[in-house]
């Protein structure tokens, strides 16, 4: 298995590709893990980290004739990256599969030249198998890949930590507190939040912001200029176990996103029984129905964005239905036991296909 660093890359995908390494996946299969890409690096150090990783997936195959090569593929660089494994695996006769994260990758490859749009395209056809995490990565990625196989495995997670009653919600008095999650300064609409605090705030005085993630200094600065900082609280960077404190203390979760495959962050919010206000992109709307789990915008319009939150700040009972219905189909249809089944068999027939 290829991907991302457990340690020294943020963000869902790496925290998917840990609880995979740690399910009963490991009973079945005999997995070596080779981190492929750490965000804590300079320029430099990334590329040395990753010829690294190429020399060891390349010992990998040579000495122990794996029966599978499974690469998990993000977004941006790491579509040139991770395919690179995709294609030196072919190299060695191996049976491929790739799992596709990307949530952007419309975006990225317009902005790339002609020649790089084709070297993805091909590299990533490379692949016996194709995963997407939801319908709508599915279509991008057949539009990169047409002639492959593509399976819809949705993401998932293990809800026992996030199941708490939403009926707590009902318990509370006064303050109305929001939670976003995401690294800032990478298409999350954290900027369209601060400017809709400061549009509810002319209404609302009961209600405060966290925001958990990476990169908030300039987030800091612009909240101070339009003079909501009172309405705010910046945590940084938390781990997973730290992370389910703050889902247990919410009332609702909001992620203005632009751009996402199949975020874990709603799919956290969603086990927490929390309602959702979110952006209809990549797979959310196959997570959030309206007015069902949550409510859904396009991304940028600031003012929906506004109504819908208030709607959810004035209407406790609202709250706790949402979040009642969020938490019931993410303990059906999102539970990680479910997806290690889905995985470990999408797996285990492509091992075993002549």
């Amino acid at each position: 298995m290829v991907g991302m660093s457990l340690t020294k890359t943020r963000g869902g995908i790496s925290t998917l590709i840990g609880e995979i390494l740690n399910s009963d996946l490991k009973e079945d299969f005999a997995i070596e893990y080779i981190e492929s890409q750490a965000e804590d690096f300079q320029r430099f150090d990334k590329l040395i980290f990753a010829i690294k990783a190429v020399l060891q997936f390349l010992a990998q195959v040579i000495t122990k004739n794996p029966s599978l090569v499974y690469v998990h593929i993000g977004s941006n660089a790491s579509l040139y990256r991770e395919s690179f494994f995709v294609v030196l695996a072919k190299m060695f006769g191996k049976k491929t599969g790739a799992h596709f994260h990307a949530g952007d990758v419309e975006e990225y490859l317009e902005k790339q030249r002609s020649l790089g749009r084709k070297y993805i395209s091909w590299a990533i056809s490379r692949s016996d198998k194709l995963i997407a995490v939801s319908k709508d990565s599915a279509n991008k990625l057949q539009k990169l890949a047409p002639k492959n196989e593509i399976e819809i495995i949705v993401n998932a997670i293990d809800t026992k930590p996030f199941a708490f009653s939403p009926n707590r919600l009902a318990e509370r008095k006064g303050i109305v507190r929001l939670l976003f999650i995401g690294a800032m300064g990478k298409l999350k609409g954290e900027t369209d939040l601060a400017d809709v605090i400061k549009m509810i705030a002319k209404k609302h005085s009961d209600f405060r912001v966290s925001f958990l993630g990476f990169g908030s200094e300039n987030l800091e600065k612009y909240c101070k200029k339009i003079g909501i900082e009172n309405f705010i609280e910046f945590i940084g960077a938390v781990s997973l176990n730290d992370r389910i404190e703050f889902f247990e203390k919410a009332d609702i979760f909001v992620l203005p996103t632009y751009a996402e495959a199949m975020p874990m962050s709603v799919i956290e919010a969603m086990a927490a029984g929390l309602p959702t206000v979110s952006t209809t992109v990549g797979g959310i709307p196959e997570l959030i129905e309206e007015t069902e789990e949550g409510f859904l915008v396009e991304p940028a319009n600031i003012e929906k964005l506004a109504e819908k939150l208030s709607v959810l700040i004035e209407n406790q009972d609202l709250r706790i239905k949402m979040g009642k219905k969020a938490q019931e189909k993410v303990g059906k249809e999102l539970d990680f036991d479910i997806y290690t089944e889905k995985l470990k068999e999408s797996l285990f027939k492509l091992v075993k296909r002549n």
